[in-house]
């Protein structure tokens, strides 16, 4: 019985884990189009060894478009899991084409976010449901992957908390990228009180980690990002 009970429980937190699990760590490199300027995405997750995740998102012009924005705009999330819900710890922006920073702490033990923007001080209230903004992305992909309806979530956007809208395609779509054709599912979301949607297809194949991204602002796209290669 002792054995039976035993192997009850290591099954059980087998499968705890199991649900929770963000993808492995991966690499994914995208061709971006952003308005006119041709560029590249770069979307990296790595497993730290403190039981701790950093995601960072990178974009940069490319070809003869660097000699009119040399530069990146790097987007960095540490994060750790806790109890099911992806939760940040510190992010960081480095905007180097505007020479715009930002760093800021999420302190869950006295519930606060601290930081800058820019030279704006960042003082706020942490609420339990709120995240930095490049975190967003891997929130979207877990809730996916775990059929949750995720419906409203909340994050930090420059230095002021924003309501984001998510909304789920009924059916999928087979999307072509120049990594390949994919059975994708589309997720929109949107700030409550912007036009601006962004809109991710992520394949179930690749773990949901997106194969195509855009954003479009009163029905222009303004920009695109298709999947050229992964590294898992």
């Amino acid at each position: 019985m002792m054995r039976f009970l035993i192997l009850i429980s290591f099954i059980s937190a087998i499968f705890i884990e199991s649900i929770w699990a963000i993808p492995s760590d991966f690499q994914a490199i995208y061709d971006a189009n952003i308005k006119q300027a041709q560029g590249q995405l770069r979307s990296e997750l790595i497993s730290n060894n403190d039981d701790t995740y950093s995601f960072e998102m990178v974009t940069n012009a490319t070809g003869i478009w660097k000699m009119l924005a040399n530069g990146s705009v790097s987007e960095k999330s540490l994060f750790k899991i806790d109890k099911g819900a992806l939760k940040s710890i510190q992010y960081n922006l480095d905007n180097s084409i505007r020479n715009i920073k930002s760093e800021v702490l999420f302190d869950w033990k006295n519930n606060k976010i601290q930081g800058l923007y820019k030279e704006r001080i960042i003082n706020l209230s942490l609420e339990e449901q709120v995240i930095d903004r490049v975190l967003l992305q891997l929130q979207i992909i877990n809730a996916i992957r775990e059929n949750d309806d995720l419906k409203l979530i909340t994050i930090l956007d420059k230095d002021v908390l924003k309501n984001i809208v998510i909304k789920r395609g009924n059916e999928t779509e087979v999307i072509g990228v120049p990594f390949g054709k994919f059975d994708s599912i589309k997720i929109e979301h949107s700030k409550t009180d912007s036009e601006k949607i962004n809109t991710l297809w992520l394949a179930k194949e690749l773990d949901y980690i997106p194969v195509k991204l855009t954003q479009t602002e009163n029905g222009r796209t303004t920009f695109t990002a298709e999947l050229r290669d992964l590294i898992k």
